[in-house]
Parts: C-alpha cells; sequence; structure tokens
C-alpha cells in the first residue's frame, strides 16, 4: 500500500513579492556537536525489528549486511534498519538475525517511498496577506502585552493585531502566561517540517543548533528552501515554529528539516528525525505531518519515545472528512489510548466551530484554533496560516509551558488527560461528539500545573 507522507496546511502567502533567489540561499553552515546521522537505503524499505536488551549495534550490523540503522534501542526491545527493496523478512532473518534471538516473526517489513505531499484544495478561499509587514522597533507585544515572543516587537495592522488577540483569547493564552512565567524555559520542542527560517527575528535565538539536522541536505543547516519554481510548502516549517513560540516564548525550537520543498519526504527520515530528537533531549514533538497508512516502524518509534517522558503531537488531516492520519489515527485503533502521550488535533475557527477543512474522530483528543492564525514566514515576514498543521503546535506550545513549571508529574500519559479535562467544551452541535474533549484551553491546563 502506498504511503502518503503529507503535510497537512493551507499556508497563505503574503501579498509582498519574494525574491526567488534571495529565499533560496542557505544560511551558513552549523558545526551540530551530534554525529551526522547514518545515508539510508534510497528508495528501499524500514525493518522493525524485535531485539533482546543484550543485543549490541555491531552485532547487528554484522547480522544484517547491506542495511543501515535508522534507530537503535535494545533497551526498548527493538531496532529500525533501512533495507533494499528487493529483501524480505524470512531473508532477513536467515541473515543471521536467528543468531540474535530474533525469528521471521519479529521482523515486520514496509514500504519507504518517497511521494508527493498531498495538497488539500478543500481549503482553497482562505487565502489572504499580510502585506508588506516589516519588523521594527514597534510598541506591541505579541501574548497581550503580557510577554515578547521570541523577546521582539512588531508593527502591524490594526485588523491582523485584533485577529491575534482574538486568537490568544480563544485559547485563554493570558491567563497562561500570567501562571507560568518561565513561558517555555528550559523545554525544546521538535519541529519536524520542511525546516525553519534561522534568521527570522522572531526564531533567532530560539533555535537549538547543536541538534539541528537537515536530512534533505545532509548537513547540520535546516534552512527552508524554495523550490526551483513556485513556493510549494515553502514557509511551512517556520510557520509552525512561530505557533509553538506564541504558546511558548521562551520554550526552544529543535529544527528537523524532512520535507524537501516540493513538500516530500520518506518516512525513513521522519524516524531518524524523531531518534535524534529524542536523543537531543527534546521534551515535546511535533508532527504536522502524517500517512493513509499505518507504520509499524513509526509507532515503534512514538512508543520509545513516550516511555521516555516526550509528548508527540500530531495534526489530524484537512481532509474535512471522518478520521484521522496516521499516526494520530492509532487513537482510533487502539494501538495507542486516548491519554497515552500521542495527541491527535483538530481545527476550529475562532467561534470554536470545526474547521470545514478539519478531519474528525470520536477518538481524537481536542482542537486548537487553525484558521488564519498570523505567524512568522520566511524573510523576516508575517502570514496567515490554516489547517490542522497549525492548530497541532498550539497544543505542543501548551505543553512546552506545562513542562516548563517543574511540576512533579510531567508524565505524557498525565498532559494527556489534563489536556482534555481541561478543554473549553465545544459549542458546535454537530460535530461536539467527534472534534476530542473540546478547544485547547491553555490557561486552565496551566494551572493543573501551580
Amino acid at each position: 500500500m502506498k504511503i502518503h507522507t503529507t503535510v497537512l496546511s493551507r499556508l497563505t502567502l503574503i501579498a509582498a513579492a519574494l525574491s526567488l533567489a534571495a529565499c533560496s540561499q542557505r544560511a551558513a553552515p552549523v558545526q551540530s556537536a551530534l554525529p551526522a546521522p547514518a545515508a539510508l537505503v534510497s528508495g528501499g524499505q524500514i525493518a522493525t525489528v524485535r531485539i533482546g536488551a543484550d543485543v549490541t549495534e555491531a552485532a547487528l550490523r554484522s547480522a544484517a549486511p547491506g542495511t543501515q540503522i535508522i534507530a537503535f534501542h535494545p533497551e526498548s526491545g527493538y531496532a529500525l534498519l533501512s533495507v533494499p527493496a528487493t529483501l524480505k523478512a524470512a531473508s532477513l532473518s536467515g541473515q543471521g538475525l536467528q543468531a540474535l534471538g530474533v525469528n521471521a516473526q519479529g521482523v515486520t517489513l514496509e514500504v519507504d517511498q518517497e511521494l508527493e505531499v498531498l495538497n488539500d484544495t478543500s481549503a482553497e478561499g482562505l487565502a489572504d496577506g499580510l502585506g508588506s509587514t516589516n519588523w521594527a522597533n514597534g510598541s506591541t507585544n505579541w501574548a497581550g502585552g503580557s510577554t515578547n515572543w521570541a523577546g521582539g516587537n512588531t508593527f502591524m495592522q490594526a485588523k491582523d493585531w485584533v485577529s491575534t488577540q482574538e486568537y490568544w483569547s480563544l485559547m485563554n493564552l493570558q491567563a497562561a502566561h500570567k501562571l507560568v512565567p518561565e513561558l517555555g524555559r528550559g523545554v525544546k520542542v521538535a519541529v519536524i517540517d520542511t525546516g525553519i527560517d534561522l534568521n527570522h527575528p522572531l526564531l533567532r535565538g530560539r533555535i537549538d543548533t547543536v541538534g539541528a539536522w537537515d536530512y534533505v541536505g545532509g548537513d547540520a543547516t535546516p534552512q527552508e528552501e524554495l523550490p526551483v519554481i513556485g513556493v510549494k510548502k515553502y514557509g511551512h516549517g517556520t510557520a509552525v515554529s512561530g505557533v509553538v513560540l506564541q504558546i511558548a516564548p521562551n520554550a526552544e525550537i529543535l529544527p528537523m528539516r524532512v520535507l524537501n520543498p516540493a513538500g516530500r519526504g520518506p518516512m525513513s527520515r521522519v524516524l531518524q528525525a524523531m531518534d535524534r530528537a529524542v536523543a537531543s533531549g527534546a521534551r515535546v514533538i511535533n508532527l504536522s505531518l502524517g500517512s493513509d497508512t499505518d507504520s509499524a516502524a513509526l509507532n515503534a518509534m512514538i512508543s520509545a519515545a513516550i516511555a521516555k517522558g516526550v509528548v508527540v503531537v500530531n495534526s489530524s488531516g484537512n481532509s474535512g472528512t471522518e478520521g484521522m492520519v496516521y499516526p494520530a489515527q492509532n487513537l482510533t485503533t487502539g494501538k495507542f489510548t486516548v491519554n497515552s502521550g500521542l495527541l491527535g488535533i483538530g481545527s476550529v475557527d475562532m467561534k470554536g466551530m470545526k474547521s470545514f477543512f478539519s478531519t474528525y474522530s470520536t477518538a481524537m483528543s481536542l482542537t486548537a484554533p487553525g484558521e488564519k492564525v498570523v505567524t512568522s514566514y520566511p524573510d523576516s515576514r508575517l502570514a496567515y496560516a490554516s489547517g490542522t498543521s497549525f492548530a497541532a503546535p498550539a497544543v505542543s506550545g501548551a505543553v512546552a509551558l506545562a513542562m516548563s513549571t517543574g511540576a512533579a508529574d510531567l508524565r505524557p500519559a498525565t498532559i494527556a488527560a489534563n489536556l482534555r479535562l481541561t478543554a473549553t467544551p465545544s459549542t458546535d452541535a454537530t460535530y461536539k461528539s467527534k472534534m476530542g474533549q473540546g478547544v485547547l484551553n491553555v490557561g486552565s491546563f496551566v494551572s493543573r500545573y501551580r
């Protein structure tokens, strides 16, 4: 079955003209303190292998020649391998894995296919722009005047400032920031996406450049790049990061570029990025992407991340139909429980009604506003962003706020339960039972940690 790695968004570009040459330039290379990830088998498969705690990485390499290790976690009982497309599960076992105590039933193979991102045409009509909005020494502060988002001020058109205040008000954000003056300090949020604008004034100083990695370019500089023709998904990761930092201004963004400018990327990159994110100390992983096919490898990675105290937030999908994309869909199948630490997030408008593009499900965790959200955009600009892609990072930011309190119980299961218990009940009579426990209420949520 085909795997569709899908960015779930409708990112509205600014009205001002973009200079392709200027925007396409990569930032200066960054030296990472972590080892470079392994180059994986192109167009191959992913093997999820059950292994014992006594298995060594060297033994696994010798037992499975011709493969590359994506993730190695004997303490969690599994390893993920990138293997040639021609290799069969029985052959992999026969190569020597039985010597490690792994039989053919312990090897699950799935396709690792790179496909073009599925564009959502249903969100047409949300197009709008902020015009030529520039950063300056203005008097407007993010978060209702109580904080500076990422330490900067901005001039903003009056209508856009009103829209932003309504956005914060819907989530009770001002109250949350008064309760949690740490504002996410000390919490790392991994944004696994198209990369980010490393030089954006609202992101600069809030980026972990040590753990960051570009799996598309093969270096430690995950700068967003324009494709040769058109804008495609350019700006997606920058916009997602901006949403996180509106909710948790002092959090640290760990950018992992897994999707190229056209919005394409294999599952193996996502797995590598998640593994590196956990190793780099991320407490939250934001996945504003998904698949229409279940993945044993992704499920193993999520389970291991949750076991290490990491909350995984996934946008639910933009098809407007019932059901969610994977991995969030596994809240429906039962592979992950509602309070497991995996969250499936849908989108509502500024009145708390289901966004017409948002998917829905009785197993959805909760929703957040995801229509025309004012956020950061490459070239030091702002943009309106719409899609469940931009509802999910609001929840990621809320989790970062709670974690920065240093409360006694910050287990993913407890966080998931508290997010649902404190959500504002939905007023959408049609979809109320299929949009989770309601709309994200950041103030009520963080009050449980103070």
